[in-house]
């Protein structure tokens, strides 16, 4: 199950409709609706706003696409919970921890 089923399950578990969620949230409706269909994907920020209205956390909304993601790959628990926190960042964020590994790894040749 991705982000957009985990989201419309959290919705409906609170009972909540997709006006609802979008007025909380100060978004058109036709926006969240493309959340949970998967045509738009919310920044941090809004799977933040999104957790609090809906009760639950952002790791909860994100844990199982993300497992689907890696469940395939040979990584360690270690590693997968690294590469979740990597997809939360931002580009510019994600490139500073490149150059970072990238040093790292050069000193440890």
């Amino acid at each position: 199950m991705g982000f957009s089923e985990q989201l419309k399950k959290a919705r409906l578990n609170m009972n909540y409709t997709q006006q609802e969620v979008a007025d909380l949230m100060g978004i058109t409706k036709s926006t969240y609706c493309g959340y949970e269909t998967g045509k738009r994907q919310p920044d941090v920020a809004k799977i933040k706003q999104l957790a609090t209205i809906l009760n639950t956390s952002g790791d909860i909304l994100l844990e199982t696409g993300f497992e689907d993601i890696t469940s395939e790959l040979d990584i360690d628990d270690e590693a997968r919970q690294l590469a979740q926190q990597y997809s939360l960042l931002n580009d510019s964020d994600r490139e500073l921890i490149k150059k970072m590994i990238d040093s790292l790894a050069e000193k440890s040749k």
